[in-house]
């Protein structure tokens, strides 16, 4: 059986699509910035808050409102969701901060659904696709 510090330096290592402390969005100061500088995008299901920053680092934001959904266990269930989505896309997402927020639709959608409609919306703050539609909007607005 091993030890007890084996156990806490295994737990220490990184999971290549874990969600580690520095992943989130942890204090309402890191919510306000993105709230404050974010750009915002969304579906019935969910609304994106995302705030593109210089440092390296990809963080994410939940806030799946009580008064959206009613019941603890589908906020759970979307959080997860979100969580999910957020560590299979993190590679493309670096260098962007995102809160993710529930739509009343979201509650009675299937997982296929949910995972499919946030994912698009996750792609549309890839630095790649980014930087496309600011210089559409460059374009546009000469």
């Amino acid at each position: 059986m091993p030890s007890e510090g084996a156990l806490g330096r295994q737990a220490d290592r990184e999971k290549p699509f874990g969600f580690s402390r520095q992943q989130r969005l942890l204090t309402g100061k890191d919510y306000k910035q993105v709230f404050d500088n974010a750009r915002r995008v969304g579906n019935p299901y969910w609304t994106v808050y995302g705030f593109a920053h210089k440092e390296s680092k990809t963080q994410l934001g939940l806030a799946i409102a009580k008064k959206t959904v009613r019941r603890a266990h589908e906020r759970n269930r979307l959080k997860r969701l979100t969580r999910e989505a957020f560590r299979q896309m993190q590679a493309q997402l670096i260098g962007v901060s995102l809160v993710v927020m529930a739509g009343k639709a979201a509650e009675a959608a299937d997982n296929a659904t949910l995972n499919q409609q946030l994912v698009k919306l996750f792609t549309l703050f890839t630095p790649r696709i980014q930087k496309s539609t600011d210089k559409t909007s460059d374009r546009t607005a000469s």
